[in-house]
């Protein structure tokens, strides 16, 4: 009697094909580390984008929310320098107007002062930073006078929100 053994055959057959198989996917995937890693590395750069917008949309949030406090007109100039030091020679060289956070505009003066004492200048400028909303100092220019505790020439740039 002869014995037909195919099983033996085949069972090799199925193993040199699973070898040939997994040397074939082993090889893909070592081919595709790299674009993994990249991807990888896309997906961090992209999470710390997001953090960082995530942070500048939190500050915008608390900016709208401390903006809808103001009322929707700045206080004028002219009317803070005469509640602060009455008789103020005010000078509004420039006016300049720019958007700034949705729904407000930023308003931006040059303003001149001529022959004032210390004092008043101090006045008038806690004026401007207690108004609501408060005007920025964002350039100053002081010349001094002759007379002691004067000032010949003051030149401010401020800057207020408005609706």
């Amino acid at each position: 009697m002869k014995k037909n053994n195919t099983t033996l055959p085949v069972l090799c057959g199925a193993a040199i094909l699973s070898l040939f198989i997994g040397t074939l996917l082993t090889i893909r995937s070592l081919g595709q580390i790299e674009r993994t890693a990249e991807i990888w590395l896309k997906k961090g750069n992209d999470l710390q984008e997001m953090t960082a917008l995530r942070t500048i949309a939190s500050e915008h949030r608390k900016l709208l929310e401390q903006y809808a406090q103001y009322p929707a007109a700045p206080a004028p100039l002219g009317e803070l320098a005469r509640l602060a030091v009455p008789g103020l020679n005010l000078m509004t060289r420039s006016t300049e107007t720019h958007p700034s956070v949705p729904g407000w505009t930023a308003h931006k003066v040059n303003i001149g002062l001529i022959d004032i004492s210390g004092d008043d200048f101090g006045r008038f400028l806690e004026a401007l930073t207690t108004t609501t909303p408060p005007w920025a100092i964002l350039d100053c220019t002081l010349s001094a006078s002759p007379a002691p505790g004067r000032l010949a020439k003051v030149e401010l740039v401020l800057e207020t929100v408005g609706k």
